[in-house]
């Protein structure tokens, strides 16, 4: 992160004393500023769209808009702007929507206000940050991948974010080869991308979701 860059930071909970305590954690670190606030799913979508913050830290549960359908629609018209949710929900069924909208981590209020800022520190570097753990519940009935050993090794990179030249760097390959096993990947889960290749993985659980 660039240290002499402020990270605009929009804040968005229907609890004013949520807004107000992570407002202190953010002035302890220069870096961030609060340039404006919402308490509901409306506001967050006005404001957010008035002011292009970098970074929204928002709750899940709100009045108004849904929170999911304010984050895909901002991340249709802002690609560039990130969102962390901040929540006390860890439901599997809302970690889903929180990657189908875009959405790029995912935290629990009741973390330490030191992890709090690294978390929000790694989603604006552009990785992917969600803390819950996703239920093995849903892929009791999925049908089983035949991934060999390699595959799915890179099928847990291309989750934690990594490149086709970073794989090979990590493991030692080229990338053509990162690009060979890449391609069986999609083969055989029948995905049209990585993209959708990974959200298909973490819903059945064939893979471990990154934290920070």
């Amino acid at each position: 992160m660039d240290e002499k860059k402020q990270v605009r930071v929009l804040l968005a909970d229907d609890h004013r004393i949520v807004r107000e305590g992570m407002k202190l954690i953010l002035e302890s670190v220069p870096k961030y500023k609060v340039v404006s606030e919402a308490a509901n799913g409306d506001e967050l979508m006005h404001k957010a769209l008035q002011l292009s913050p970098d970074l929204i830290v928002s709750d899940l549960k709100m009045p108004g808009n849904p929170v999911f359908d304010s984050c895909k629609k901002l991340k249709e018209q802002l690609p560039e702007m990130k969102i962390m949710i901040l929540t006390a929900f860890d439901e599997s069924e809302d970690i889903y929507q929180a990657l189908e909208a875009g959405i790029d981590g995912y935290i629990m209020k009741d973390t330490m206000p030191e992890q709090i800022l690294s978390t929000m520190e790694m989603v604006y570097m552009g990785y992917s940050c969600y803390q819950p753990k996703i239920s093995k519940q849903k892929k009791q009935d999925a049908k089983q991948l035949e991934l060999t050993e390699r595959e799915q090794e890179i099928f847990q990179l291309i989750v934690e974010n990594l490149s086709n030249q970073e794989i090979a760097e990590k493991l030692y390959i080229t990338e053509a080869t990162v690009k060979t096993h890449v391609s069986s990947i999609l083969r055989k889960t029948g995905q049209p991308n990585r993209s959708q290749a990974v959200l298909f993985a973490i819903k059945n659980g064939y893979v471990k979701v990154p934290t920070s």
